[in-house]
């Protein structure tokens, strides 16, 4: 898997906090790719204060003032010695807009500052962040914290029994993603792992035995082992990289992700309807909330985003003429 054209999708382009470009600039130097940069405004307001000419001419203003301040952040990353390039458009929403932008210009990894909500309690997904793992098409890389990448590995979550979706094909995404992001970040290491839940009860749901669960957990755990040490040999990995254990994923991945104090764990998102959906269900989503590294998002080969390229036009369907194509876009 090769990388080569890096988008780092801003939701502002005032105040940029210095460790997402810092961040995004690594990656970038370590793959030798291309960084694009991508800014989505909009703005309901201006459908209904002006029409025609005027409104295309205040959205033109708009997108040249963002264009404007975008280049200014741009050029904090092109005094890093990269190739950067920048782009805004008028559109809506903005996970749709970040997803047509990557339609438009096919970038090998889509990078976003995550946000958290409600910082007084437990972080959960915002809606954007959401949406994007649901329909984005290429690797995305959510920058959930604001330190610099440490020389922790990079944990390829992994699961021979992925729901839907071959499990070697999805494994071998996820593990051919860990390794671009590992080569990205020289020398992090790849870590494979996987959690076995335990089994507690028989098939009609009446406790076993002690004895019986923990012979069975045993047995479980020993084929998910040989799987995954031949996902490892597949892959050119050491034995001693990939660990299997037995625990509930949502608490022990966590765990295990903060002991080796990794630099980012990369997950997969299965099909759903498939290809119009991913699935990134519950347990997933507080997996990805209990991280406190960056988490990279990896689909199944063959995955087609529900995202159409043509944008909304929300004006045109309550009668206010829409702006034109050429009114809503603006690159440096």
């Amino acid at each position: 898997m090769i990388w080569r054209h890096v988008m780092l999708a801003l939701p502002t382009v005032l105040s940029v906090p210095d460790h997402v470009l810092d961040r995004a600039g690594r990656l970038a130097r370590g793959l030798s790719a291309e960084l694009e940069l991508f800014h989505c405004v909009y703005s309901g307001e201006h459908g209904r204060t002006a029409f025609g000419e005027a409104r295309s001419s205040i959205i033109r203003e708009r997108v040249e003032e963002k264009r404007r301040d975008l280049e200014r952040v741009a050029d904090r990353l092109r005094d890093q010695s990269l190739e950067v390039s920048s782009r805004v458009h008028w559109d809506f929403p903005i996970y749709e807009a970040i997803i047509r932008e990557v339609l438009r210009h096919g970038p090998d990894l889509l990078v976003v500052p995550a946000t958290h909500i409600g910082r007084a309690g437990p972080r959960t997904l915002s809606y954007m962040e959401a949406r994007l793992i649901e329909a984005c098409p290429c690797p995305l890389l959510l920058l959930k914290t604001d330190e610099v990448f440490s020389r922790g590995p990079v944990v390829a979550a992994v699961d021979p029994l992925h729901a839907h979706e071959k499990p070697a094909e999805l494994d071998d995404a996820i593990v051919a993603a860990a390794k671009t992001l590992s080569y990205a970040l020289s020398p992090a290491p790849v870590h494979l792992y996987h959690a076995v839940a335990p089994l507690r009860s028989g098939p009609n749901g009446h406790a076993t035995g002690a004895t019986s669960d923990a012979e069975r957990d045993k047995s479980n755990w020993a084929a998910r082992d040989q799987e995954v040490r031949r996902l490892a040999h597949r892959h050119e990995l050491s034995d001693h990289l990939a660990y299997v254990e037995l625990g509930e994923v949502e608490s022990a991945l966590p765990a295990y992700v903060r002991e080796m104090q990794a630099s980012a764990v990369v997950m997969g998102a299965v099909s759903r309807s498939y290809p119009e959906r991913a699935l990134f269900g519950y347990t997933a989503e507080r997996v990805l909330d209990a991280h406190d590294c960056d988490v990279l998002i990896v689909k199944p080969k063959g995955f087609r985003t529900p995202v159409s390229r043509r944008p909304r036009r929300p004006s045109a369907a309550r009668g206010v003429p829409a702006a034109s194509p050429a009114a809503i876009t603006g690159a440096g």
